[in-house]
């Protein structure tokens, strides 16, 4: 009996998240699709949102911290994305949008980035190190019985520094300015914890590495 009702509790939760991905996705495509007219002086925010969630019939929720700072909205735009309308509204005051338990939240940029964050491990074991061209080694027979090989003195390289390139090539100031954000290498294996398009800026870093080495 145990094990019915934990595998009908797996496949309720599996029927959830499939809903919201469902849900998500006809979000996403309202964001983009449906073109609005505005015209708001000194409006709160509220006001708006009612508005906005009448005509795109989403469910809307402002968080309390974008509450609390008691936003005035004055817009007037002609005919543009419902994602638009909201950068318009919300980036001047450090707010965005998450879709998030089902529903387009406003948050803080903060709440947003934080929510968003996720880590992944990255082994960079195979570009940790450039190749270098060996014009050859120098044979000491010597006096000595055996053999002494001396390689260049730059045989060995140095280590490319890939934490400080991610670190001055993807993410922005996120790295200084997101207490939570991570980026270290560990023996080879680049441990990083930020957003989703900054994964997609360091994946694209070291494929450029990769071609390039």
């Amino acid at each position: 009996m145990k094990t019915l009702a934990f595998a009908a509790a797996l496949t309720l939760c599996a029927l959830g998240v499939e809903a919201q991905d469902t849900v998500k996705h006809e979000y996403e495509g309202k964001l983009s699709n449906i073109k609005v007219t505005l015209d708001f002086q000194n409006a709160p925010l509220d006001q708006v949102v009612d508005y906005l969630r009448e005509i795109s019939g989403m469910n809307i929720f402002t968080d309390s911290k974008v509450r609390e700072k008691n936003l005035t909205i004055s817009i007037k735009v002609n005919e543009i994305s419902l994602r638009s309308i909201f950068s318009l509204m919300l980036k001047p005051h450090n707010c965005d949008i998450l879709f998030k338990d089902g529903v387009l939240q406003l948050m803080t940029k903060e709440d947003v980035a934080d929510k968003t964050m996720k880590m992944e491990i990255y082994d960079c074991r195979d570009i940790l190190y450039p190749i270098s061209n060996f014009p050859g080694v120098e044979i000491d027979l010597g006096t000595l019985a055996g053999v002494v090989v001396t390689p260049p003195e730059d045989a060995a390289g140095g280590e490319i520094p890939i934490e400080e390139m991610v670190r001055a090539h993807t993410g922005g100031r996120s790295w200084e300015e997101n207490q939570k954000a991570v980026c270290k290498m560990q023996n080879g294996l680049l441990v990083i914890k930020n957003t989703p398009e900054v994964h997609k800026q360091i994946r694209r870093l070291l494929d450029l590495l990769r071609a390039n080495k």
